[in-house]
């Protein structure tokens, strides 16, 4: 980068500041020259616009105007040309005195230095500057190739980095997690950079910019790693770069086919561990080749469209689960139910999913089965189902038409919702406690805090209102139904 302080420098072209030097410190990108009183729409920033004056007036406010114009244009900086046979043989202090307090840096050229000398440095200048940038490029793409071939190349890459740039580079896995950073990476940069792939806008593509870093995914279909570089690098860091995002993919891909390896060996398994009447030594072997020490499991059955690509995601998502393909569905066995159950909520996404209840490695089919058997109750529900809810009457009634359930809990229940509020309050929830300790005076009372003939007297009114027996079983689980209506499907 050259800037206007750059070109004053240079003793070849004699040029002089007469204004504006608080903005030397502007990128010259290129050198042009216009006679224009209105240049803005000829010119792009980064100009070093070179004008002898000859069609501007020289007063104070015109010459503000066109300095304004330039300035908003983004021009580095006015060259005034003076001399003999030129319409100004030194610079007008009109237009000095515009440049000061408009803050463009104003110089002035003279007339043994012809436009074409300044314009020819600017350009030599900065090709020399690229051409340099390029071979220093080459030479950190040199480093970064020979070290690749590393035993552990993704430490090796982003120490060559370090050494050979300024710009911090953070790498973590597809959930997030720390792989490596640079020396350059401080604490936060790193939080920043760990959290910015699953920024909403990182969205679906392999490159995407958030905030101040850009994000390399690598991986085609299923973000295996993330490259996170600082976005405000210099040109010699943005011509490694590529080679750089490109080294690690390959070692992230490298390390991942080998993974691969284990990963359907574990799914192998699995798949021999859900044999219904596995033998009890047979499953412990099972689960000790493959270095499982819990004693219980859990199993989940998701349903997906594109199996394969589900199983992968959930295999990167939960280390150490057992995974496989089955048919239309995708089965993980896993030892945690809370990492289970949150991995299979971020990765069902709407699919109907269902999780069966935790068990030994022995008997692990019967949390197969049953997380099958949820997933049409998933499907209808909408949302993940798993065997360990304790609502199961709840989760049953909910599947009828709502219109159907709540009409039937309105007739069984009408007679006491005509009492006035409080009474009805105090009805409806003697008669659940009841129920739930299954019509015993004394525990019903000790949970509601009242006297036993108080529950008594309350539960006779209970059956005097509705017409029900509440000594006959048919007659109580009607009660017991209309109460989890309610509860499952609430106005």
């Amino acid at each position: 980068m050259i800037t206007v302080a750059d070109v004053v420098a240079d003793p070849t072209l004699n040029l002089h500041v007469v204004a504006g030097s608080t903005g030397l410190g502007r990128r010259v990108t290129s050198a042009h020259v216009s006679e224009l009183v209105a240049p803005r729409d000829w010119l792009r920033g980064g100009e070093l616009l070179m004008t002898v004056g000859l069609l501007l007036p020289m007063t104070v406010p015109r010459c503000q105007d066109y300095l304004s114009e330039c300035d908003a244009a983004g021009v580095a900086g006015v060259a005034l040309g003076v001399g003999h046979g030129l319409p100004y043989v030194d610079c007008p202090d009109e237009l000095r005195q515009a440049a000061e307090e408009v803050g463009v840096p104003l110089l002035v050229v003279p007339d043994e230095t012809p436009f074409i000398a300044v314009t020819k440095w600017v350009f030599e200048t900065i090709a020399a500057q690229e051409r340099h940038d390029l071979q220093t490029a080459m030479e950190i793409n040199r480093t970064l190739t020979a070290v690749a071939t590393n035993a552990a190349p993704l430490a090796a890459l982003v120490s060559a980095w370090s050494a050979a740039s300024d710009t911090p580079c953070v790498v973590c896995d597809g959930r997030g997690r720390l792989l490596a950073a640079t020396s350059t990476a401080d604490p936060a940069f790193v939080d920043r950079a760990c959290r910015a792939p699953f920024d909403p806008r990182a969205g679906r593509g392999s490159w995407a910019m958030v905030g101040e870093v850009e994000v390399h995914a690598v991986g085609a279909d299923v973000p295996l790693a993330y490259v996170v570089l600082r976005a405000d690098m210099d040109a010699t860091s943005r011509n490694s770069s590529t080679v750089l995002v490109s080294l690690i993919a390959l070692d992230v891909e490298r390390r991942n086919l080998s993974d691969q390896t284990e990963w359907r060996r574990r799914g192998q398994v699995l798949t021999q561990l859900l044999r219904p009447g596995i033998k009890r030594e047979r499953a412990q072997h099972l689960s000790a080749s493959i270095g499982l020490t819990g004693e219980f499991l859990q199993v989940a059955v998701i349903s997906a469209d594109d199996p394969d690509a589900l199983a992968f995601r959930v295999h990167l998502g939960l280390d150490g689960a057992l995974v496989r393909v089955h048919g239309a569905t995708v089965e993980v066995a896993y030892c945690d139910p809370a990492a289970l159950a949150k991995a299979v909520a971020a990765h069902a996404d709407g699919r109907p999913a269902g999780i069966g209840a935790v068990t030994a490695p022995e008997t692990l089919a019967v949390s197969a089965m049953q997380a099958r058997s949820l997933l049409p109750i998933s499907e209808q529900l909408g949302r993940v189902v798993s065997a360990s809810e304790g609502e199961t009457v709840s989760l049953l009634l909910s599947l009828g038409p709502p219109e159907v359930v709540r009409g039937f809990a309105d007739a069984v229940l009408a007679p006491l919702d005509h009492l006035d509020p409080r009474d009805r309050l105090e009805s409806l929830r003697t008669l659940d406690q009841w129920l739930r300790v299954n019509g015993a005076w004394d525990p019903a009372a000790q949970r509601l805090s009242l006297h036993r003939n108080t529950v008594r007297n309350r539960i006779d009114r209970i059956a005097a209102l509705t017409g029900r027996r509440l000594d006959d079983g048919e007659d109580r689980m009607e009660l017991w139904l209309a109460l989890k209506a309610r509860a499952a499907l609430p106005r």
